[in-house]
């Protein structure tokens, strides 16, 4: 079971441009794209990607052979963001992103990194697209990805996606700790908000979600994510704010969707689809 405390400073000229986290846990069908368009980037020799993975098998062996085009880390199971914080802690770039192994990403995704990070930000989120076909696929899309297809707001914004994100190295080091608690990178925005510190979102950085879902897959998925990011919202509550959220959780199908409704409307994407 590796664990690792954050790499230590490297000379200017020996740093990488940018390192790419990716926690390898839903096999390589998806994981295989996903390093393809990465190895395709501009300037690849100046990125370093790093796959933390939980499967072993087929993955881990292809991952091998990889050597030294991709960093691996071998890990047992466990949660997602804990896999990350293994990843976060070896990366050694100026810039840290956060990439799913389902996160396919366009040709310019690096470059529009770096240039959003020209800025003050702390963090720069980017876009997500639609990556499969079929109906359960477009549903997945729009509940899980909705506010961030194209086109988001370009500079300083409040929400930003956990699957395509990019921090500033030192400061993602300063709250690091909490991926290591299991929790999500949206933790780590509210922090950096906290310090004062700017986010902010991009259309030049764009992935595709490749995933292919089942309806039964996908509502489990859904009910154990739910249920995590609830016990870890309960965690600083009162008691009395716990009774409210938990009646208000009656109120959260409708909720949703009309939030989803007016995300496509607004942005006037894929209304077929939706419709």
């Amino acid at each position: 079971m590796p664990e690792f405390t954050p790499s230590t400073s490297l000379p200017e000229t020996d740093m990488p441009d940018l390192s790419v986290v990716v926690a390898s846990v839903n096999g390589w069908d998806v994981l295989g794209p996903t390093l393809e368009a990465l190895d395709a980037q501009p300037g690849r020799d100046r990125i370093e990607v790093i796959v933390v993975d939980a499967l072993g098998g087929e993955a881990r062996e292809r991952l091998r052979a990889r050597r030294p085009r991709v960093e691996l880390i071998e890990s047992d199971r466990r949660p997602i963001p804990r896999l990350r914080h293994l990843g976060v802690c070896r990366a050694r770039g100026r810039i840290v992103a956060i990439l799913e192994d389902h996160g396919r990403v366009a040709p310019d995704w690096a470059a529009g990194i770096l240039e959003a990070h020209r800025g003050p930000w702390g963090a720069v989120g980017g876009v997500v697209e639609n990556g499969r076909s079929g109906l359960v696929n477009w549903a997945v899309f729009f509940c899980e990805y909705s506010p961030y297809m194209a086109p988001v707001v370009e500079g300083e914004a409040a929400d930003l996606p956990g699957n395509n994100i990019a921090y500033k190295r030192p400061l993602l080091m300063r709250h690091a700790h909490v991926l290591a608690c299991g929790k999500w990178e949206s933790w780590i925005n509210d922090r950096l908000r906290v310090d004062g510190i700017a986010l902010a979102s991009t259309n030049a950085m764009v992935v595709h979600h490749i995933k292919p879902f089942r309806l039964g897959d996908f509502l489990v998925q859904r009910y154990h994510f739910a249920r995590s990011y609830a016990g870890m919202r309960r965690v600083d509550q009162s008691p009395a704010r716990r009774l409210v959220y938990g009646f208000g959780s009656l109120a959260l199908p409708a909720l949703l969707m009309a939030r989803i409704t007016r995300t496509v409307v607004q942005k006037r994407r894929h209304l077929s689809r939706f419709a």
